[in-house]
């Protein structure tokens, strides 16, 4: 229940539309149901009146019977028009609110999930939320509001009458879904979770099919999706009989309703308690209202999908960003230098710390290069550096100033990382380039690609910097994607610059040059080199070694 209340709490933003929805969902819904009663009614009364030799006005019924037949054909069309509406609506909202809160998630508060996971969340998961308003939560409201004005209409003509209907159509209609969708939980949540790993390990594989092709590991890696997948269609199947023997107990409602009002209603004609055409608008009135409940045992069963689905977003709703921004930041200063001051940083589920008391001043405009083996805690640095974490002892400081005192924005502004593994969007070269600087004029484009040794490669294309780059650009070798996320970054103009092994991809000749060249219009500001390999080291101030998340040595180029 209280996942429930969450889940409705988010769509308090579009509550008008809501009721809106469910308004014209019951007008819609009662026009059908007295269409019905009332031609049911008109049809009997008029065969009773020719059998009798009488005379009656039909056309107040008719006329009304025409105003409900337009209203039922207009309020099931404008129902499905702002319904649908409302759910859009609904959706939009929650998928933006969720990406909103990722941002500033990520990457460190992220790392614990694969990229197919976080899409299942942001697509699949979000689309099953349409289930709780337009096939659970409205279908629910509006048949109970119709089972009220029924029960009203046949309780004016007899108790027994209206308690007898009532029970069939909530017991039969309401309660054996309901109960039905307890069974269903297990398999309601397993599908939630098994689609959820299905889409991960597609994801997983298509970004990796190439290797997996050329290992010979694709066979294995197919068998598993075909486990997966038949796991999926196990718990679809398991959901759909289910909703099928919901679906005849909502049908057998209806007619188990319409022999209640003949057992109840014959013996009142007789008695002449009722008349003949009353007796037929209640028998159909009853057959009709049944159909209110055609949609719930679906919407029953799949409602603890549903909120195994919106408890995947709440998982992610209640993350704490890894970084807090600070309520009164202050501003910039004029400095630029940086300080670590006995920074430790642990990664959660590590055996030992990421980088263990370190202490390390880098006054502006020098060149340091860290170096160190895989794992030694050179990109901690670097993540540190950025904000991207904080560091759980110590502190960092830029020009005097704590860095968690500073606007993350400010920070990110003034300290630019190139990651080792950038991601490049699915758009074009120059829109790919132009996410670091939107209003960048083409004079300082062409001045970072050329920074960047991109100038060749895109005089090579034949749609130059229009060339789309391909999902997360896979058109690009990893040298050509690195330049280009060196490129995208030296259009932000940081006065800090970090290269996380930026040569990786790249041959010798082109890494030096690549290298020289970003370190030529760096030139008074800050470099932060992290690297393996020993090129432009000759250009660095300082050659910081780290090993097991220390400083174990801190020298002059020459001297290494």
């Amino acid at each position: 229940m209280k996942d429930l209340l969450r889940l409705l709490g988010l769509y308090r933003r579009h509550v008008g539309w809501i009721l809106l929805s469910m308004l014209v969902s019951l007008v819609a819904t009662l026009a059908n149901v007295g269409l019905m009663a009332t031609s049911g009614w008109f049809i009997t009364a008029m065969a009773a009146a020719g059998l009798a030799g009488a005379t009656m006005n039909y056309f107040t019924p008719a006329a009304i019977i025409r105003a409900l037949a337009i209203l039922r054909t207009g309020g099931r069309y404008i129902d499905r028009v702002v319904g649908h509406e409302a759910t859009l609506r609904l959706l939009a909202d929650t998928r933006a609110h969720l990406f909103a809160r990722m941002v500033p998630l990520a990457p460190a508060a992220l790392d614990d999930l694969r990229s197919g996971d976080l899409l299942a969340r942001l697509k699949a998961d979000i689309d099953r939320l349409e289930l709780t308003f337009l096939r659970f939560l409205s279908p629910l409201m509006v048949a109970l509001l119709t089972l009220a004005v029924v029960g009203l209409v046949l309780f004016l003509h007899d108790g027994r009458l209206a308690a007898g209907v009532l029970a069939v159509l909530i017991g039969c209609g309401l309660l054996a879904p309901a109960l039905a969708s307890v069974a269903a939980a297990g398999p309601g949540r397993a599908l939630t979770a098994r689609s959820a790993e299905l889409r991960r390990l597609v994801v997983d594989d298509l970004s990796g099919l190439m290797p997996l092709m050329i290992t010979g590991a694709f066979a294995g890696h197919r068998d598993r999706l075909v486990v997966a997948m038949a796991s999926l269609v196990q718990a679809e199947r398991q959901l759909a009989r289910r909703a099928a023997f919901g679906q005849a107990l909502g049908r057998l409602s209806g007619d188990l309703a319409l022999i209640v009002a003949l057992a109840v209603g014959v013996p009142l004609v007789v008695a002449g308690r009722m008349a003949g055409p009353d007796l037929a608008m209640a028998a159909l009135l009853s057959l009709s209202a049944a159909e209110v409940f055609m949609g719930l045992p679906a919407a029953f069963l799949g409602f603890s999908s549903t909120l195994a689905s919106a408890r995947r977003l709440f998982a992610i709703l209640d993350r704490k960003p890894p970084v807090i921004e600070p309520a009164n930041p202050r501003p910039l200063p004029e400095g630029r230098d940086l300080r670590l001051d006995g920074v430790t940083l642990r990664y959660p589920g590590g055996l030992r710390p990421a980088l263990d008391h370190v202490s390390l001043d880098i006054p502006f405009g020098s060149h340091v290069a860290l170096v160190g083996e895989s794992g030694a805690g050179k990109s901690s640095v670097a993540a540190l550096l950025a904000r991207l974490r904080d560091p759980d002892v110590g502190e960092i400081r830029l020009g005097g100033v704590a860095l968690t005192d500073l606007a993350l924005a400010d920070v990110r502004r003034t300290v630019g990382v190139v990651p080792q593994k950038p991601h490049l969007f699915t758009l074009t070269l120059e829109e790919n380039l132009r996410l670091g600087s939107p209003s960048a004029t083409a004079t300082e484009l062409a001045a970072a690609i050329e920074a960047a040794s991109l100038a060749d490669f895109v005089a090579r294309l034949p749609q130059g910097l229009a060339t789309p780059v391909g999902v997360a650009g896979t058109t690009l070798s990893g040298g050509e994607a690195r330049r280009v996320a060196i490129a995208r970054l030296l259009l932000v103009d940081p006065d800090i610059l970090i290269l996380d092994e930026p040569g990786e991809g790249l041959d010798p000749d082109t890494e030096a040059t690549v290298l020289d060249r970003v370190l030529d219009r760096m030139a008074g500001r800050t470099v932060i080199l992290i690297t393996h390999a020993r090129a432009a080291l000759h250009r660095m101030d300082r050659v910081v070694e780290v090993d097991a998340g220390r400083v174990v040595a801190n020298r002059t180029p020459s001297a290494v």
